[in-house]
């Protein structure tokens, strides 16, 4: 589910992970980050702006993880490409979409439970609920400011 596309970047909403609702990956076909242009950064950083934006608006988080980890692709021998996490962090309970949300480890790594089913932040939304969060965003994002 994309949010917008470019010849640089691609932002993906994260429908098949919305344990922090509004995640996103921002997404490039660079292999490294040296390979990033001057243009391909100031695209990045309207992007990232954007998102905190529409996310603001709609979603109401607390604060934002935004991280480059290409760890994966080294380790399994596939082909790295420059991608950023950009993850909604919310410090009180709030509402979304009609259900009570909780980020229960609000303040600490985004993935640091990650691999504990009992200690790990529980996906709560449906198909259906994470398209009207995808919609929802979609609806707001304005990809006029980015060019």
């Amino acid at each position: 589910m994309n949010l917008y596309k470019s010849n640089n970047w691609e932002v993906i909403f994260g429908s098949w992970c919305q344990e922090f609702p509004g995640y996103c990956i921002i997404s490039s076909t660079k292999e490294k980050l040296s390979d990033l242009t001057p243009e391909d950064w100031m695209e990045l950083g309207k992007l990232e702006k954007e998102l905190e934006r529409i996310c603001n608006k709609v979603l109401k988080p607390t604060m934002y993880n935004f991280a480059c980890l290409m760890n994966n692709a080294y380790r399994d021998n596939e082909t790295p490409h420059v991608h950023y996490h950009f993850v909604p962090r919310y410090k009180e309970e709030t509402i979304i979409v009609g259900k009570k949300y909780k980020d229960k480890h609000f303040g600490y790594n985004f993935w640091k439970w990650s691999n504990s089913k009992f200690k790990s932040q529980k996906d709560i939304f449906t198909k259906e609920e994470k398209e009207e969060i995808f919609n929802l965003l979609k609806n707001e994002f304005n990809s006029d400011i980015i060019k």
